[in-house]
Parts: structure tokens; sequence; C-alpha cells
């Protein structure tokens, strides 16, 4: 079970303060303070709950008789294929976490080394989420607009985007060769060497692989779907001003 000293230590790799731990964990502060100054005797499913809040943000507990040892993985690089189980985990990243606050969000569409050059088959939507200490990347996932359900997903993504964190969007505005080929290091930096400007508007990533307005108007009628909602939130910014 995690120490005191270690807790201290994950906190400290995460430039974390006690609230924020605090409220990543569900555990009051006064428990926490208590617990790194070795007052008490914690629950074992306080314990838990304080070691899998610093799970969640990356840091990676290990110990044996020689070592304990804590690490901070910077970089998050699902292996998700189902599109259902990576928008939940986006969604959830681009929510409210004391421990991996949102500093940018950077959207890309990239190529399907396995596809054509049609949006159905060969082009994704792709994201990079970047945090104060870690970077979240998914490019090994089919987001797109081929059908309703996956339009409603990457609807979904972009509506909470532009909801929660409209100041730190940002797209690449050319469609990538395929980056999942490459190893995490390579593909990082692969993205890191792109030019990349602000996203005003969710038309200009639309376009870069299907037609916004088109996509708009065919899913108008369905009250509800996470396109008309952002296509209604994004209506409201160019009302009052915040989009030129």
């Amino acid at each position: 079970m995690i120490t005191a000293g270690q807790i201290r230590a994950a906190r400290s790799l995460l430039g974390a303060k006690q609230s924020d731990l605090a409220k990543a964990s569900g555990i009051s502060l006064a428990t926490i303070n208590n617990i790194e100054r070795g007052i008490g005797d914690p629950r074992t499913s306080t314990l838990q709950a304080i070691e899998t809040a610093l799970q969640d943000a990356g840091v990676e507990i290990s110990e044996n008789s020689l070592a304990k040892t804590i690490t901070l993985n910077i970089l998050y690089r699902p292996k998700i294929s189902d599109t259902f189980s990576a928008s939940q985990k986006i969604l959830e990243l681009l929510g409210p976490n004391p421990l991996n606050v949102v500093e940018q969000i950077i959207f890309f569409v990239r190529r399907d080394g396995e596809g054509g050059h049609s949006e159905s088959d060969g082009e994704k939507v792709c994201l990079l989420v970047r945090s104060k200490e870690r970077n979240f990347l998914f490019d090994r996932v089919s987001l797109g607009v081929s059908n309703a359900a996956r339009a409603a997903e990457i609807g979904g993504i972009m509506l909470a985007a532009f909801a929660l964190h409209r100041a730190s969007l940002a797209y690449i505005s050319t469609v990538l060769e395929d980056i999942t080929i490459l190893d995490d290091t390579d593909a990082l930096n692969r993205l890191r060497a792109e030019k990349w400007a602000l996203l005003h508007h969710p038309e200009k990533l639309f376009n870069l692989f299907s037609n916004w307005q088109n996509l708009v108007t065919s899913y108008e009628g369905r009250t509800g779907h996470p396109l008309v909602d952002l296509n209604k939130l994004v209506n409201e910014f160019v009302t009052d001003g915040s989009i030129c």
C-alpha cells in the first residue's frame, strides 16, 4: 500500500498540491495532510483511493526489497480500438481533473495506413491533449463521421472541447500520413514539429476530411445530436463576437 513518502514524491512529480490530490481522490484535505505527516492510521480504502487517483494521473508506484520507485509517465498513448471506449476516456480527460489540468488540445487528421483516401476508410480524427506534466495522444482510434454513431462520438468530444477549453484549442491544417507506425517518442516529436493554428471553429478541422456544412445539414433534424449542439454552440460564439 502507498506510503506517506510516496504520496509526497508523486505530488512533487505532478506539481500538485494536497488540495488537488484531495479533490481527485475524494479524500478530505485534512486526511491527506494527516497521512503525509504520519498522523493517525488511515484506512486501506483511503490509501487505495489516493493511489488510484495518482495512477490515473500517470504515476507508477513500484517497490521491491531494494527500492521504492515513483515514476511519472509523461506520455499516455492508449491502444484503444473501440471508438466508444476511446471517446469516453477523452471526455473524462477533458472534464475537471486537478491532477491533469488541460493546457492545450491539438486536433489533427491522419491517413490510415491500411485504408484509402476517403474519410470512411482512410482518414481519422485524432488529438493530442497536453497538460502541465503529461501528453495524451489519441491517434490509434477510428474517430470520424462515417455514420451517425461515429459522428456523435467526435461531435461529443468537440462539443466538450469548445464548451470547456475554447481558448486552448488548436489544429494542424494539413492531413498527416499514418503516425501510428511510429514509436511513442517519434510520434510525439513528429506532432511537435508540425505547425498548428488556433481552432476557432470546428469547420476548419472537419473540412480537411469531410464537409462541415453538409454534415450540419444532414443532422440538423436530430435533436440532441452532438454535432447539432456543437453547431449551435459555435453559432452563439459568432453572435456574441467570440469568433472573428
